[in-house]
């Protein structure tokens, strides 16, 4: 499924359109309704972090959905970033918030409510991947042998920098 085109902001106020200014290949969003569910966010935060630096092409992210039936993004203050108290309990550069109808983006992205948080990974604009809840062993175990297959499957796109003598061969030659 597609993510849908979605207004955000960063911490610092900037504007952030989802999914077109995430980065990385491979990109998990980590989704929250409730600043409460921080905690069950944290339980991936580290996992993430140690995945990003592991592979080049992963990125996380931890997007904040707050209720609003507008789809206008939410006043944070006159400097345009979130207010004080909120950046004061920022933990790190890769937090997003969006004002938009919760319901309407639950049922968009086929989520159960917003009584759990959500780890998408999205390549290309597309959830190719999704859990509910904190971060498991099992999820854990599977997050990264899909990233590793990823980096497998495109190592020689990768590499399309080495010079042919590098490489061995010239396969796209004719």
């Amino acid at each position: 499924m597609d993510f849908p085109r979605l207004p955000s902001r960063d911490t610092s106020g900037q504007k952030v359109v989802l999914p077109d200014d995430l980065d990385g290949e491979q990109t998990l969003l980590l989704i929250s309704f409730d600043r409460r569910q921080q905690s069950l966010v944290g339980s991936w935060r580290g996992f993430a972090e140690e995945l990003s630096e592991t592979y080049d092409h992963f990125e996380y992210y931890e997007l904040m959905v707050l209720g609003g039936r507008s789809g206008m993004m939410p006043s944070f203050g006159g400097g345009g970033g979130m207010s004080p108290g909120a950046a004061r309990n920022k933990r790190h550069d890769n937090a997003l918030m969006a004002r938009v109808d919760k319901t309407a983006l639950q049922r968009r992205l086929g989520l159960l409510g917003e009584g759990n948080i959500y780890a998408l990974l999205i390549e290309d604009g597309t959830v190719v991947r999704q859990a509910a809840g904190v971060i498991t062993p099992k999820t854990a175990d599977a997050l990264e042998d899909l990233l590793q297959e990823w980096r497998e499957a495109n190592s020689d796109w990768l590499d399309a920098t080495a010079s042919p003598e590098q490489t061995g061969d010239n396969a796209l030659d004719s």
